[in-house]
C-alpha cells in the first residue's frame, strides 16, 4: 500500500520525505480544493516534483475544483503544465476537466478526487471506462464496499487519518449558500465546525472526530486498498512528519509479514499532534452517529497531562501526570472558558508539581484539567528527521595520459563522465586514498557514498578537478534517476492491463476530441472560445418543465399545473418502492439517491427494469450511476454538478436526456452554459440541499453509536425521531433536516433555511430559454399551490426566499 501524505507547502513536502511517504498530494496555485493551503506556484511546483522524483517519491496534484466556462482555458494550461512536468497524477472533480484531460493529454494519469463522490463498485467501473486510474472513495464507504470497489481492478485510495468532511464530499453547498465561499472551489468556510441548536441543546452537531486507522492497516490491505491517504494540507509540517512516520512504521511491518500495532507512545504522539475528541475508526470500520460526531468542541484536544490542585489568581499549581517541558503549549479546562498558555519553567517529570503563571485576565480553579496542545520535544523530533538518501558507488580512474573518468551508480542507474587528460606528477603523485576522501564529500546532495574505488599511478590531480567531476557525475546521476522514474506506462495501456477484460470498453484515443482544438503545442495559447463546446455539440432537447416532489399531494398539484413529475421518495426500501407504484402515474420519473451501496443500486436497477413501462426515466444522483445500463431514459440530477459546457458535453455523450446546472452559477454565467437551447435544467425554485449527512442528528443527540441501519425511530413515530427537526444557528436561521431512508440506513439532507426563488429572473438571460425545475420539499399543499401559481405566472413566490447565487458569484 502507498503511504500518501499531504504537502501544503515545501516544508511539509520535505517532512513527508523524511517520514518515509511513498507519495505526496499537493495543490497548484489555482483550482485546488484547499485554496487556504500554501500550495505551489509554477517554479515551486517544478522544484517540488524534481525533489520528489529524485527520491523516487510520487507527486499527485489536485485540480479538483468545479470550473466555470470562463476558466476552461486556464485550467487547460494547468493540465498542460502538469503533463510537461511529469506529475504522477492529477486529481479531478469536474467532469469538464476530466474530458479535457482525457482528450488533450491522454497519458496524463487521472485520479477521481473524493469530491467526485465515487462510493460503490458501479461508480468505480465507470471511472475505469473513462480512463481514470484511481478512485479516491467517498469517506462514507464501508469496508465491504471498499472491497467490492477494489475488485474492479481500478486502484482504490481511502482516507486513513485526520479530519473528514461531514457531508458527502462534492455534495456540500453550505459554505457557498450562506457565505459565498464555495467548498467545491477550494474556499470552504467550514460552517460544519460551528455550533447549532438541536432540540434546545447547543453543540457542534456537524463536526466529526478525526479518523485514525493506523491499527486497521491489515484490514485495508486485505480489502485491496492501494493507497492510504493522510488528510492535512492545512496542517503544519510537523503534523505531516509525525503521522506519515507512524503509518510508514505500520506499513513496513505489514510488508514484512509481522504487523505491529501502534504502541502507547506512538498512539499518544498521534493524539498529541492533532485530534478532535479523540479518534474514531470512521465509516469504513463501522463508526456511526454519536461515534462519528463530537459536539463538545471543534478544536484540537491535545493530551491530558495533569490537574490544577490550587490557584491564587496569578499562579496555578498542577500535579503532573506526564512530563512537561519548557515551551509546551497548554490548555486549562473547567467550568470557565478554556485558558490557553505556554509553559515557561524547568523541565519536569511525571508526579512533580508545575507552577503556571496566569495572565491577569484569566482565572483558573482547583480541579481544572490541564491538556498539552503542543509538545516541544515532538516538534523538535519531527524537525530533526532526516530526508531519505541514495547510496552511491563511485569509481574514479586517474591515469597519466588518459582522460579523468568517474563512474557513479545507485545500483539501478549508472553514469560515466570524463574530464581533461590527466598529467603525470612532477613531484608527489596523488594517492588513491586521497582521491577517495575527496570523492566521499558529497555535501548536501541526496547521495551518500556506499563504495568508493579509485585507480591511479603517478598522476597529478588537483582536488578542485576531483570536486568538479564528482559534482558533474552526481548531477548526471540525479538527472538519470529522475528521467528513469518519470518513464511511465501510457495511461490507456496501464488501464487496459488493470481492468478485467469484460469491463474494457473505453478507448481514450478514439474519444471525441475537444472541438476546435487542433495540434496544440507547448507554445499554444488557448482561448476560452476554443473550449466552449459549440451549440451543435450540445443537442437542443425538448425538456418539459419539471417538478421534483416528495408527496402524493405535491405530485397531483404539479400535474395539474402541467409539470413533469420526478419523484424524490423519502424511503427507498423495497416495500416502500412497491407501495410507491400505486401513486406513480405513467411517464413519471424517479430520482435516485445520490449515495447508496452497490447492493441498493442494483436493487434500484431491478425495480426500474420491472417498472420500465410505468417509469418515464430516472434522474441520476451521482456520476457513478452512469456505470449502470438503465432500461429507461436517464438524466443527470443535482448530484452531478454541471458548471461548464465541457461537463455537459461529457454527460450528453453518455446519453443523458438532460443535465442540471450548478446552483453556484450566476445568471450571467448561465448564459454560456445555456446557449443554443442545450438540455440543461435550471432550478428556479426550491430549498437547496446544503449537505448530505451519513449520521443522524437525532441518534447522535441520544448518544447512539450502533444500530444505524436497523433504526426504526422515524418509522414508529418515536418522540425523539428526526421528523420535523431543524438545526438553528446563532442568527436564528432554521435549517430543516429531511430523512432519506435506504436499506443500509438513513441519510439526512440538511436543507437551506429559505427556498431559492429566481422564477421571475430567467428573463434576464437573453436569447436563452430556461428548462426550469421546481423542487418541492417541506411545502404543504397550500404552499405548493402558491409556488406553482407563482411559477405559472412568472413571478416571485410569497414568503421569505433567497436568490441564491443569481447575482452574487461564489469565490
Amino acid at each position: 500500500m502507498e503511504n500518501l501524505a499531504p504537502a501544503g507547502n515545501r516544508a511539509a513536502l520535505e517532512r513527508a520525505d523524511a517520514a518515509g511517504a511513498d507519495a505526496v498530494y499537493l495543490g497548484y496555485s489555482a483550482f485546488s480544493a484547499r485554496a487556504g493551503a500554501g500550495n505551489f506556484n509554477r517554479q515551486e511546483l517544478e522544484d517540488a516534483i524534481r525533489y520528489a522524483h529524485l527520491r523516487h517519491m510520487r507527486v499527485h496534484v489536485t485540480v479538483n475544483t468545479l470550473v466555470k466556462d470562463g476558466e476552461l482555458a486556464q485550467v487547460t494550461e494547468v493540465l498542460r503544465l502538469l503533463n510537461d512536468l511529469h506529475a504522477d497524477a492529477v486529481l479531478v472533480q469536474d467532469l469538464g476537466v476530466l474530458r479535457i484531460a482525457r482528450n488533450l493529454f491522454p497519458d496524463l494519469t487521472v485520479h477521481a478526487s473524493t469530491q467526485m463522490a465515487i462510493h460503490n463498485r458501479t461508480g468505480v467501473v465507470w471511472c475505469g471506462k473513462h480512463g481514470i486510474r484511481r478512485a479516491v472513495l467517498a469517506r462514507e464507504c464501508s469496508l465491504e464496499e471498499i472491497r467490492k470497489c477494489a475488485d474492479t481492478g481500478v486502484e482504490i485510495e481511502v482516507f486513513v487519518h485526520g479530519a473528514q468532511c461531514v457531508a458527502v464530499s462534492g455534495l456540500c453547498l453550505f459554505s457557498s449558500m450562506v457565505g459565498e465561499r464555495s467548498g467545491n472551489r477550494g474556499r470552504c468556510a467550514q460552517p460544519c465546525r460551528m455550533e447549532y441548536d438541536y432540540r434546545g441543546r447547543w453543540g457542534a452537531w456537524l463536526s466529526p472526530r478525526d479518523v485514525c486507522l493506523r491499527d486497521e492497516l491489515p484490514k485495508l490491505a486485505e480489502a485491496g486498498v492501494a493507497s492510504c491517504k493522510i488528510e492535512g494540507r492545512l496542517k503544519r509540517p510537523e503534523y505531516v512528519a509525525t503521522v506519515a512516520a507512524s503509518y510508514w512504521k505500520g506499513m513496513d511491518s505489514l510488508e514484512r509479514g509481522c504487523f505491529e500495532k501502534a504502541d502507547e507512545a506512538e498512539k499518544e504522539g498521534l493524539l498529541q499532534i492533532f485530534n478532535r475528541g479523540g479518534f474514531m475508526k470512521g465509516y469504513a470500520l463501522g463508526c456511526e452517529d454519536a461515534g462519528v460526531i463530537f459536539p463538545d468542541t471543534v478544536n484540537h484536544q491535545g493530551v491530558r497531562i495533569g490537574r490544577v490542585t490550587a490557584a491564587d489568581g496569578k499562579l496555578a499549581k498542577v500535579q503532573l501526570e506526564k512530563d512537561l517541558r519548557n515551551g509546551d503549549g497548554l490548555s486549562l479546562r473547567g467550568a470557565h472558558e478554556e485558558i490557553s498558555l505556554v509553559y515557561a519553567g524547568p523541565n519536569l517529570k511525571t508526579g512533580e508539581t508545575a507552577i503556571l503563571r496566569l495572565r491577569p485576565d484569566v482565572k483558573a480553579k482547583g480541579g481544572d484539567i490541564v491538556f498539552r496542545l503542543t509538545a516541544v520535544d515532538q516538534l523538535e523530533k519531527a524537525e530533526a528527521m532526516k530526508g531519505r538518501t541514495v547510496p552511491v558507488d563511485l569509481f574514479l580512474k586517474a591515469m597519466p595520459g588518459e582522460a579523468l573518468r568517474l563512474t557513479a551508480t545507485d545500483g539501478e542507474n549508472t553514469v560515466t563522465v570524463t574530464g581533461d587528460i590527466v598529467e603525470a606528477a612532477k613531484t608527489r603523485a596523488v594517492t588513491e586514498e586521497e582521491l577517495g576522501r575527496s570523492l566521499e564529500k558529497t555535501g548536501d546532495t541526496v547521495f551518500v557514498p556506499r563504495e568508493v574505488k579509485t585507480k591511479t599511478a603517478g598522476a597529478f590531480v588537483p582536488v578542485s578537478r576531483v570536486n568538479a567531476i564528482r559534482r558533474e557525475a552526481l548531477e548526471a546521476l540525479a538527472e538519470e534517476r529522475i528521467r528513469e522514474f518519470e518513464q511511465r506506462i501510457p495511461n490507456s495501456e496501464l488501464l487496459r492491463s488493470l481492468l478485467p477484460k469484460d469491463q474494457i470498453s473505453f478507448d481514450i484515443c478514439s474519444m471525441a476530441a475537444v472541438t476546435q482544438i487542433k495540434d496544440l503545442d507547448s507554445s499554444s495559447t488557448i482561448q476560452n472560445s476554443e473550449l466552449n463546446v459549440p451549440e451543435e455539440h450540445l443537442p437542443a432537447g425538448e425538456v418539459p418543465q419539471i417538478a421534483y416532489i416528495r408527496t402524493k399531494e405535491q405530485a397531483e398539484l404539479a400535474r395539474t399545473a402541467g409539470l413533469w413529475v420526478v419523484w424524490c421518495p423519502e424511503d427507498y426500501r423495497t416495500e416502500a418502492l412497491q407501495a410507491l407504484k400505486a401513486v406513480i402515474q405513467p411517464g413519471d420519473w424517479l430520482a435516485l439517491p445520490d449515495v447508496c451501496e452497490e447492493e441498493t443500486l442494483q436493487a434500484l436497477r431491478r425495480y426500474t427494469e420491472e417498472n420500465k413501462e410505468l417509469l418515464g426515466g430516472v434522474v441520476l444522483g451521482s456520476v457513478g450511476q452512469l456505470g449502470t445500463d438503465w432500461p429507461v431514459a436517464y438524466a443527470a440530477g443535482a448530484g452531478v454538478p454541471v458548471m461548464n459546457r465541457q461537463a455537459a458535453s461529457l454527460l450528453m455523450e453518455e446519453g443523458c436526456a438532460f443535465v442540471t446546472a450548478s446552483p453556484e452559477l450566476t445568471g450571467q454565467e448561465l448564459k454560456t452554459l445555456l446557449a443554443g437551447g442545450a438540455p440543461v435544467v435550471t432550478t428556479v425554485y426550491g430549498r437547496t440541499r446544503l449537505m448530505l449527512l451519513h449520521h443522524c442528528p437525532a441518534r447522535t443527540a441520544l448518544g447512539l453509536k450502533k444500530g444505524h441501519a436497523g433504526c426504526r425511530m422515524c418509522d414508529e413515530g418515536h418522540p425523539d425521531a428526526l421528523k420535523d427537526q431543524v438545526l438553528e444557528d446563532r442568527k436564528g436561521y432554521r435549517f430543516p433536516l429531511l430523512r432519506q431512508r435506504l436499506p443500509e440506513g438513513c441519510l439526512v439532507q440538511l436543507m437551506n433555511a429559505f427556498p431559492t426563488d429566481i422564477i421571475n429572473s430567467e428573463f434576464r438571460i437573453q436569447n436563452s430559454e430556461l428548462n426550469r425545475a421546481v423542487v418541492l420539499t417541506t411545502e404543504d399543499p397550500e404552499d405548493t399551490r402558491m409556488v406553482l401559481k407563482a411559477f405559472k405566472e412568472g413571478r416571485k413566490t410569497d414568503g421569505e426566499t433567497t436568490s441564491g447565487h443569481w447575482k452574487r458569484p461564489v469565490e
